[in-house]
């Protein structure tokens, strides 16, 4: 009797158990995994888009120079340059500069009989190497590394690093000649090699820095009193800062 009343009371409980399972164990049904992962949803953001594309975009950059290790003229340079990204790593940029020149705090003459103290500019033209007036480049860029910097937990402050390497022609002021006091413009064409950094505002804005060495073949009265040669490889270094402009001003993903 008591085995009887026991397998009625089993097949009764069997359908609705089956009807409990059965929604959990169809295919493609989520209910379960919502239940258990719903409070996650809200502290797991979804993947966001890119905050920064150069492909196919023009960057237009008003730029400040300064040399530095100079020997006889420190340059403050102001000028401009205009890239053309085909990629995100590879670009193609125009550089031009005007050259302002004072005589550098290192620069000394000894005249005889007298102390030595700081030439000016009318005593060191023509004499002093590196009297640079105007600068110009074609410059191709590659960017390697694309990165964010956490700023004090608040936020992210992307940056890309890029190599620039290309030709660049220059202006500078040339010794007329031995005897003759003063200088002449003259043109001289060599190459430059550096190193650069943005940080990104938003999508069109950007703040660049640029170490950039001029590499180049310049006249001086120095190399032909001493050495018989009337020119001599100099490098000029530079630091540069500007502010970039990116064209369009917005981007399609993708």
């Amino acid at each position: 009797m008591s085995a009887r009343l026991l397998l009625l009371v089993a097949l009764a409980a069997a359908p609705a158990a089956a009807q409990d399972l059965t929604p959990s164990t169809e295919a493609g049904d989520t209910a379960a995994l919502d239940r258990d992962i719903g409070p996650l949803k809200d502290r797991v953001p979804p993947v966001t888009g890119h905050t920064f594309v150069m492909a196919r975009r023009f960057e237009l950059a008003p730029t400040f120079s300064l040399s530095f290790r100079d020997a006889f003229w420190t340059k403050y340079v102001v000028g401009a340059t205009a890239t053309y990204h085909f990629t995100e790593t590879i670009g193609l940029g125009l550089r031009a500069g005007y050259a302002f020149t004072s005589v550098s705090g290192s620069a000394q003459i000894c005249p005889p009989n007298e102390a030595c103290r700081s030439p000016t500019k009318e005593e060191l033209d023509g004499k002093g190497p590196g009297q640079i007036k105007l600068i110009t480049a074609l410059d191709f860029e590659w960017a390697p590394l694309y990165g964010k910097i956490s700023l004090l937990a608040e936020g992210f402050a992307h940056f890309n690093l890029y190599l620039i390497a290309g030709p660049t022609v220059i202006q500078y002021q040339a010794p007329k000649d031995l005897n003759a006091p003063g200088s002449d413009a003259a043109w001289s064409v060599g190459a430059e090699a550096g190193l650069g950094m943005r940080f990104v505002f938003n999508r069109w804005m950007a703040l660049r820095f640029e170490l950039r060495d001029a590499i180049y073949r310049e006249k001086t009265k120095g190399a032909t009193e001493t050495a018989g040669a009337s020119y001599q490889i100099r490098n000029q270094l530079f630091f540069d800062i500007g502010l970039s402009f990116f064209f369009p001003s917005n981007f399609t993903e993708g």
